[in-house]
């Protein structure tokens, strides 16, 4: 008998500590605001049994744990953080601890086992609410546009077709006149320009009208052009008029003219009755100084320009005077933008008059000069500090290689040596671009 109430005693010492062993006890939540949830852990030694569910109405979830227990039976804690207002727990009549967590808006969330116990995730939503109260909330970065690369401005060359209107300038043989050949080849010269991107032009006339010499600078100036080429057609009285043939270009100057151009310019600015070529009054000796500086830079750029034009002049005729002239007509004397004056042949020379009415030699005149703006077009963007383009470009479908060519003011030649290019050109082909053709 004895033997049996020691072994009753042995028994029910193990339940007991067997059942210590499994009762789990719960102390207060641990919650943490993340950036992207409201966390609350509980802690335990071994695995805890649990489910859960959502009620609305108040907002609140319900997680109910079993083999746990409370101290006291019931507990509460208040937490107010985000969207979590307080937690409530009590021993349910099914012998297990219900807690609940009271919302102040029903937010998704999820239950996951942990080593240590539970955790419980509580959607943010960005809300500001679910940060910790002692948490500063950073002020938003201000939203900045993105912009999409904007093409560099196009490069705006101004064509002045001489005379006009009342003013017919030189005519020749079988009435051939000036105005009427300049504007043609002018004409031709704008369509040039326009078909080659990243450039446009302006015309200071497009038909029969007279423009005042000063009238047309000023026109340049207000459409911003980067060069001003005004075009024109010589003439010589008799009887040197009639043998005399070839090309001249000219850049202003009031200083080292010939005789010849002289009475060119005389004859040319003849329809302006206005007086002298002013080069600017008043201001100052520091405005005369800076100025005096823009003109000489721009009386530079304006050689080159002239330089490059004549160059080409010659490949399609002869030129009369084979160096860039200096003359004092009234259309060259903007301050800042470079200019030149194209005398294109001797219309007074019957041979030379009836070339300049053919318009296929008109057009041979217009690609040359286009040609000399082009081989240019580097010092012209430098200018306007504009940069000379990418050193790589991406082929893309459907693009030609000389319309890269054009696109980036370079030759077809060049842009192949560059490249190695012998076969197809193929879409995602990077390409080197050469500087600009000098």
């Amino acid at each position: 008998m004895k033997q049996q109430i020691l072994m009753m005693c042995a028994v029910a010492v193990w339940v007991c500590a067997a059942t210590a062993q499994a009762v789990l006890r719960v102390g207060q939540p641990v919650v943490q605001a993340g950036p992207d949830a409201l966390m609350i852990r509980l802690s335990a030694s071994r695995h805890i049994r649990w489910r859960s569910f959502a009620l609305s109405d108040p907002a609140r979830v319900v997680v109910d744990l079993h083999g746990v227990v409370l101290d006291g039976g019931g507990a509460f804690w208040k937490e107010n953080v985000g969207c979590l207002k307080d937690i409530r727990g009590f021993t349910h009549r099914d012998g297990m601890v219900r807690l609940v967590f009271d919302l102040c808006r029903a937010e998704p969330y999820q239950v996951n086992t942990l080593p240590g116990g539970l955790i419980l995730s509580l959607a943010e939503h960005n809300d500001p609410l679910l940060k910790p109260r002692s948490a500063v909330a950073p002020k938003p970065a201000p939203l900045v546009p993105i912009k999409a690369p904007r093409a560099p401005p196009d490069i705006v060359i101004a064509i002045d077709p001489g005379h006009g209107g009342i003013d017919s300038g030189a005519c020749g043989i079988d009435g051939i006149c000036e105005k009427n050949v300049v504007l043609r080849i002018g004409k031709d010269l704008a369509a040039r320009i326009d078909a080659t991107p990243g450039f446009k032009a302006f015309m200071t006339r497009t038909g029969n009208y007279y423009v005042p010499l000063r009238e047309r600078v000023a026109l340049a100036a207000a459409h911003h052009a980067a060069a001003f080429i005004s075009i024109h057609a010589n003439a010589l009285p008799e009887p040197e008029g009639l043998n005399v043939r070839g090309a001249e270009i000219f850049i202003l100057s009031q200083h080292g003219v010939s005789r010849e151009a002289r009475w060119l310019a005389r004859s040319e600015n003849a329809a302006d009755q206005t007086g002298d070529l002013h080069f600017g009054a008043g201001g100052g000796f520091l405005h005369n100084i800076l100025l005096n500086m823009t003109q000489n830079g721009t009386r530079r750029a304006s050689y080159n320009l002239a330089h490059d034009i004549l160059r080409q002049l010659h490949k399609i005729g002869p030129v009369h005077i084979d160096h860039v002239e200096k003359a004092n007509f009234l259309v060259l004397e903007s301050a800042t933008i470079p200019s030149v004056l194209i005398e294109t042949a001797f219309i007074s020379n019957p041979h030379e008059a009836l070339r300049l009415n053919n318009p296929a030699y008109d057009e041979d005149i217009a690609s040359a000069v286009w040609a000399g703006v082009m081989r240019d077009a580097p010092q012209l963007r430098a200018r306007l500090g504009l940069a000379p383009g990418p050193q790589l470009y991406v082929v893309r479908a459907g693009e030609t290689l000389s319309g890269i060519a054009a696109r980036f003011h370079v030759s077809l030649a060049a842009l192949r040596a560059a490249n190695a290019l012998h076969g197809v050109l193929q879409a995602g082909t990077s390409l080197r671009i050469p500087a600009g053709q000098s």
